[in-house]
């Protein structure tokens, strides 16, 4: 089964990201989570999807039918991406990480991942071939 590691925080912060404001932080969240939960769901389930997000665990809605929502306490995100590129690695299977860090697709890479955009990864799940 394929599986897709989302740069959560990357996603949430890109663009127009002001850390000022945390509760538009926390809604562009739970708007984004919902919104990809509903395309991976449609999408049919032949693959993961699992959300990486930097920090402490915290309430981002839910429960999600085809996502899974992690945290990253004491480490970045990042950090743990990394470690189950890693792990699909041993374990002969590839991994696909989502992100728009240039920094983290560069070491995806290096692991042997492939590497999606966010609307590349959004466009695959629209067109169910995830």
């Amino acid at each position: 089964m394929r599986i897709y590691l989302v740069d959560g925080s990357n996603a949430v912060r890109r663009q127009d990201y002001d850390p000022r404001f945390p509760a538009v932080e926390e809604d562009r969240t739970l708007r984004w989570l919902d919104r990809l939960d509903r395309l991976a769901e449609a999408a049919g389930g032949s693959f993961s999807v699992e959300v990486f997000f930097d920090g402490p665990a915290r309430s981002v809605g839910g429960p999600y039918a085809a996502i899974r929502v992690r945290f990253a306490p004491g480490v970045q995100a990042d950090d743990m991406i990394l470690g189950v590129v890693r792990l699909q690695g041993f374990s002969g299977k590839g991994a696909v990480v989502v992100t728009e860090d240039g920094g983290l697709a560069d070491d995806a890479r290096a692991e042997g991942a492939k590497v999606l955009r966010f609307s590349e990864f959004e466009s695959r799940l629209r067109a169910k071939k995830a």
